[in-house]
């Protein structure tokens, strides 16, 4: 695949995310394991600030695209952010107020799309020292 149709792939999944959890907040906190009863306009307040950093974090990568040093610094942002979701999405299972099913799930996702913006800047760099 080339650089720019993988980031044209990470930017679908930023972008695939961030608008199903603006257009569905309810099912994204289903998703993340919040009951019906906890569900609430604050925390859909939440979810809607998650997909407006969804969206912003792919319009960066979008505008990267054709700019291998710059896209390698937005994928690293990028797999940072991820790796932080993870680790936010497991801190409340020290306390156990979180469903452990529900966590694994998070933590899962979160750590393959980092995965995957790990994969697109070290495909930038490579294409930066050609």
């Amino acid at each position: 695949m080339s650089l720019t149709g993988y980031a044209g792939a990470m930017l679908v999944e930023r972008v695939g995310v961030g608008a199903a959890a603006g257009l569905a907040p309810g099912a994204m906190l289903k998703a993340f394991g919040i009951d019906e009863s906890e569900d609430s306009p604050t925390l859909r307040y939440f979810a809607r600030l998650f997909a407006v950093r969804n969206a912003v974090l792919g319009v960066l990568v979008w505008e990267a695209r054709h700019d291998p040093k710059r896209l390698e610094r937005v994928a690293w942002i990028n797999a940072a952010t991820e790796i932080l979701d993870a680790a936010a999405a497991g801190a409340p299972l020290t306390t156990g107020r979180t469903k452990p099913a529900a966590a694994a799930g998070a933590i899962g996702a979160s750590l393959a799309v980092s995965a995957g913006f790990i994969g697109l800047a070290l495909k930038a760099r490579r294409a930066r020292t050609v």
